[in-house]
This record gives structure tokens, sequence and C-alpha cells, in this order.
């Protein structure tokens, strides 16, 4: 009985990972500040970081890194003039759109 679980589980499951690895449509501003019309999650993630370090955006006044200082690209993609880090992902969220097939 549990090697049957364990097939149904398998069947009704899916794979780990497997929603990370989708290339999904950018929006307009996200795609413009990457460089790219898609892009998986964690690819957007990177390149919203390399971007963040280039331009030395995490450069606030009071010193602390956990908050990245906004240059007009990045204010018109998030709307926010400083952002704490732990919030990024939240404010790419809705720059995600479909499944690209």
């Amino acid at each position: 009985k549990k090697e049957e679980y364990r097939e149904i589980q398998k069947l009704l499951l899916m794979p780990r990972g497997e929603a990370f690895k989708k290339v999904l449509r950018l929006s307009p501003q996200l795609a413009d500040l990457v460089g790219s019309q898609t892009s998986s999650r964690p690819q957007a993630v990177k390149k919203v970081w390399a971007y963040i370090k280039e331009n030395n955006l995490q450069s606030c006044p009071t010193g602390d890194k956990r908050y990245i200082m906004s240059d007009y690209k990045f204010q018109q993609t998030f709307g926010e003039s400083r952002i704490h880090m732990m919030q990024l992902g939240k404010l790419m969220k809705p720059h995600f759109g479909d499944p690209v097939d």
C-alpha cells in the first residue's frame, strides 16, 4: 500500500523546481531594466541585482546596504524611491506575465 501511495503522489505532485524554470513574459518596464523580453523568475531577479550593483544603487546615505536607492529607470519600474531589499520580490511579482510556449 505504501508503494501505491507513493506512485499516486508522484503523479499528482509537480516535479520540484519546475515552476522556477518556466520562462515568463516580462512587463515592458522590467524588460527595459533587465534587457530581455522573457526570463525565468530567478534569472530576472539575478539581472535586477546586477543592475543594482552596476549602477551603485545600494549606496544609501545611512550606509545601510539593505536599502536600494532608485535611479530614474528603477523608479519607473517599481514606483518607489527607496526599497528595502526584502521588498524586491513582492515589487517584481506584477511584472511577470504568462509563460512563453
